[in-house]
């Protein structure tokens, strides 16, 4: 579970989330109330249907584009449980809520793949320049 997460607002504009997604390297923002209660979440897949509706990002809000009461599971939901939703729905990520119904993290396809598989690699050295040779 990934627990800093961004979340947009139901006035957010389409744009302002657009740019959060690319920014971010996210697919997808739960959508909160001021209670910070998931309410919806909007992925790049809303943001490319509304650009192919010829719809102005910058006219839309979350609130016109999320999908409406999102698929949730709580802290203690099961990691196979988490898999099946994601495969059964086909969706990208699952907002993790507390009891009531409070975003506390999210669960994303990526997610599960670093955590069942990153301990059969090892990093080593750090990502950095080129040194403007253009090797590596």
């Amino acid at each position: 579970m990934t627990e800093r997460v961004v979340a947009a607002r139901q006035s957010t504009t389409a744009m302002e989330i657009s740019a959060k997604l690319l920014i971010g390297d996210f697919n997808g923002l739960p959508v909160i109330d001021v209670d910070a209660k998931v309410i919806g979440i909007v992925t790049a897949v809303d943001i490319l249907r509304a650009l192919k509706q010829g719809k102005s990002l910058d006219a839309l809000r979350a609130a016109d584009i999320m999908t409406r009461n999102p698929v949730v599971v709580n802290q203690n939901t099961e990691i196979n449980e988490i898999i099946e939703i994601i495969l059964q729905k086909s969706i990208i990520l699952v907002p993790v809520v507390d009891e009531r119904r409070k975003l506390v993290g999210v669960v994303g396809r990526l997610d599960i793949l670093q955590h069942n598989l990153n301990e059969k690699f090892v990093t080593i050295g750090q990502m950095g320049t080129t040194g403007g040779t253009g090797e590596y």
